[in-house]
């Protein structure tokens, strides 16, 4: 099987930071700026910003992952 090192693994982006983002892209401010405040990583702020123009809010809102 193929193992993943836990340093590898990514923490959750919590709900909170989450909806700070899309409060940020409403008020206009662009992903690398918004990353930045929020301490993300780029590459996934950029992919909320372009679900955000395609008019897809819906990864705001998720809760945690349930297994």
């Amino acid at each position: 099987p193929f193992l993943i090192s836990m340093e590898t693994k990514q923490a959750r982006i919590s709900q909170d930071k989450r909806r700070e983002c899309l409060y940020l892209f409403q008020k206009g401010v662009g992903y690398k700026k918004t990353a930045s405040l929020l301490g993300l990583s780029s590459s996934a702020t950029r992919e909320y910003l372009r679900r955000y123009k395609a008019g897809d809010i819906s990864w705001s809102e998720r809760g945690p992952k349930v297994n």
